[in-house]
């Protein structure tokens, strides 16, 4: 039978979609499951991967019964994933040694900061990883389990222990615990990958106390992983490729190919990357060097911001009252003429690019008598935007490339006040993908690519839609205005200890 679908899961921190990706570059069915959020200290965030396996076969077998297809109609499975979120787990029984810290958790500052006092190791570092020091990445969750978790340390010696970001433990699943592997962006995303020499590098495995033998085997991102195998219900020989972090799915989704292409994506958190071609460039500035892909074909590396609260602000203000749903915060603030001088600083675990201050806390200011709730949830709205214009305007500074537009996704999108508003602060053009899952998009395109599905990077432009554009609509002075008015609160947050 032929193949007609790229089946892409998309295991992101709220959540698990499977989705069946047409050759016309089209989602033709989609499921997705929660998973449970877990907070056992403030600022701490865990996920349980049992929980994440189990729903990750859930939505793959669920999409297929009710996409009405058959299985060998899928040419491939791609897999995307939250990135920086770090588990260890037992080779032999196959079992979680403790819940995955997800890349939100503050957790592991302490460490952090002991390694920061010498600037020779945070040098060190920033130059091979092209990352800060930061418990926002994933060896320092590593660092954290082996130290906190009685007897680890005496089996990650024996090579028994293996690591990963989830994709690898989602892969290592569906391989029937045959392959450990990742590809160079999850990697990249880990404090331990050599940006260059694009190894693992032993004197940074040996900084966060990680035994070498823990270590997945890192592939390119349009590598054959491995095959199905092992699981009742889903049949052996799938192939499994397209394996990318979702930042970096979506700037592929996004057919960013060329340098300068910008995007940002719009969920829990934000993710800002501009393509800077075959040679990292490095920043002074507070973003971050990652890999955006490496093929068969090239090799990208990338610019990135990386935001904690986006789309988490706002469920925050569902949590705290002011709101009774996310969808109406566009609607509210788009009432109000203008913020009346409120803006909040979203640093509820710190605040990440360009700042990356752990001990930031989150603060409103302005407000007045005559503010209302309405200005709160305003002020929650743009504080999405500016956070995002932060890195773009940094991101310019560094590459000396200016932005000529900048592409987005992420369910965000559909807020028109909210795109409007990033086009007026950002003082570019914002185009929006037709398609809102761009991770998924991504990922699926790059394992189409690796399998024969596609035949080539321009069939997928020929493919790519956009739904709307939003141009600039506010004068310079304005936009000045705003922008001061937000440092000054970030300047509060920063000195809030």
């Amino acid at each position: 039978m032929a193949k007609k679908y790229i089946l892409a899961v998309d295991q992101s921190t709220s959540g698990t979609k499977a989705s069946l990706i047409s050759g016309e570059l089209t989602i033709d069915y989609q499921v997705s499951v929660a998973h449970s959020q877990h907070y056992p200290k403030p600022g701490w965030v865990e996920h349980d991967p049992e929980e994440i396996w189990q729903n990750v076969r859930k939505v793959i077998l669920k999409v297929v019964q009710e996409g009405n297809v058959s299985w060998s109609e899928i040419a491939a499975i791609a897999v995307t994933n939250q990135r920086e979120t770090g588990l260890i787990w037992d080779s032999e029984t196959g079992k979680p040694v403790y819940n995955a810290i997800v890349w939100q958790c503050s957790r592991a500052k302490e460490q952090c900061g002991q390694l920061a006092k010498d600037n020779e190791i945070a040098e060190y570092i920033r130059k091979k990883t092209g990352l800060h020091l930061s418990p926002y990445f994933t060896a320092p969750k590593i660092q954290w389990i082996l130290n906190n978790i009685t007897g680890l340390k005496e089996k990650a010696s024996t090579g028994r222990l293996k690591f990963g970001t989830v994709d690898s433990w989602i892969i290592w699943n569906l391989t029937g615990r045959k392959v450990h592997a990742t590809d160079y962006s999850n990697a990249s995303r880990t404090l331990l990958l050599d940006l260059e020499k694009l190894r693992w590098d032993q004197k940074l495995l040996d900084i966060f106390e990680i035994p070498c033998q823990m270590t997945p085997e890192i592939k390119p991102s349009d590598s054959i992983f491995g095959y199905t195998a092992g699981d009742s219900d889903i049949p052996d020989g799938i192939p499994i490729s397209g394996v990318m972090g979702d930042s970096h799915a979506a700037l592929f989704g996004q057919n960013c190919f060329s340098i300068g292409m910008t995007k940002a994506t719009y969920g829990t958190g934000s993710s800002v990357m501009m393509n800077t071609g075959s040679k990292p460039v490095f920043s002074d500035n507070g973003i971050v060097t990652s890999i955006g892909w490496i093929t068969s074909e090239d090799k990208v590396y990338v610019l990135e911001g990386n935001i904690n609260f986006s789309g988490r602000t706002i469920q925050w203000l569902v949590d705290a009252g002011f709101i009774s749903s996310p969808k109406e915060t566009g609607e509210i603030a788009s009432k109000l003429s203008d913020n009346g001088g409120v803006y909040l600083v979203p640093a509820f675990t710190g605040l990440g690019s360009p700042y990356w201050d752990n001990s930031a806390k989150a603060t409103v200011t302005g407000l007045t008598l005559t503010s209302k709730t309405a200005h709160i949830v305003r002020a929650a709205e743009e504080s999405i935007v500016y956070q995002i214009t932060d890195i773009l305007d940094i991101m310019q500074i560094d590459s000396g490339i200016k932005i000529a537009e900048l592409r987005v996704d992420g369910g965000a999108t559909g807020d028109s006040f909210l795109m409007q508003f990033q086009s007026d602060i950002a003082n570019t053009k914002v185009v929006i993908s037709k398609e809102k899952e761009l991770t998924s998009l991504g990922s699926a395109c790059m394992a189409g690519l690796a399998t024969g599905f596609w035949k080539n990077r321009g069939e997928l432009e020929q493919r790519r839609s956009v739904s709307a554009v939003y141009t600039p609509q506010i004068d310079e002075d304005k936009r000045t205005m705003y922008k001061k008015g937000w440092q000054d609160a970030v300047s509060r947050a920063l000195s809030y200890k």
